[in-house]
């Protein structure tokens, strides 16, 4: 059976990132984009909460604010928990494996990026509050190796 588990959208910051450390120290930011969905007569927006991990949640933190645009990269991540009046929770989130910094005019700035292995959510439990990362537990999953189009120029099509 084939799994994948991919998602990439270009929008803005909803809110400044909010760069925290597990208990661990390893460094996470998270951030909402705002994504606009057009459709023939109107036009919505879908707001989607994402968590970048390491190195890549370090650069997000030190260099984007609320308002800026990016490309996100990663992928959907279910999770559960249970409020202190016991309440169950869920939601989905992203996981971003990539930012691009975008210009005003959807250009790219910078790009972000971290190594796979190095920008993995840790599978211990790791409170990171406000509802986008309080889960039980952000758990990694194995991710293919980097390949670069240099890996293909031997293919013969």
């Amino acid at each position: 059976m084939v799994s994948f588990n991919r998602v990439v959208l270009a929008g803005n910051l909803t809110r400044d990132p909010e760069l925290r450390f597990t208990q661990e120290g390893v460094p996470v930011a998270g951030f909402g984009v705002a994504v606009n969905r057009v459709r023939s007569k109107s036009e919505a927006v879908d707001f989607f909460n994402v968590s970048a991990w390491r190195e890549l949640g370090e650069r997000v933190g030190n260099y984007k604010k609320k308002g800026d645009p990016v490309l996100v990269e990663g992928r959907l991540q279910y999770r559960t928990w249970q409020t202190t009046d016991g309440t169950k929770r869920s939601a989905v989130d992203v996981v971003a494996d990539n930012v691009q910094f975008l210009s005003r005019n959807g250009e790219t700035q910078e790009q972000a990026e971290a190594p796979a292995a190095a920008n993995k959510a840790p599978a211990e439990n790791a409170a990171v509050g406000d509802g986008w990362g309080s889960a039980k537990a952000l758990q990694g999953e194995a991710e293919a190796a980097d390949t670069k189009e240099e890996d293909f120029d031997d293919i013969p099509f």
